[in-house]
């Protein structure tokens, strides 16, 4: 029997930032705020920042501080699945 594949950074670092927005959008918010933490790879990070930023209904803010504010309508992300 194969060994399961352990996760990459950036699949455990979009794993929780996926969790963080369903959270979010369970609440009826429609953006999020995230940080990444010292223990993720800022590449991995900015991978992931630069794949939201290419979805329409998509705008990410960043911050100075290494932050970034993720929104989205709703609307527009019902209409695309």
């Amino acid at each position: 029997m194969a060994k399961p594949r352990k996760p990459s950074s950036y699949e455990l670092l979009a794993e929780r930032v996926r969790h963080q927005i369903t959270g979010a959008n369970n609440r009826g918010a429609t953006h999020v705020r995230l940080e990444r933490f010292d223990t993720e790879s800022p590449a991995d990070w900015d991978r992931l920042l630069e794949e939201f930023e290419t979805v329409d209904y998509v705008t990410v803010t960043r911050t100075a501080d290494g932050e970034a504010l993720v929104s989205w309508n709703p609307v527009e992300a019902e209409a695309s699945m």
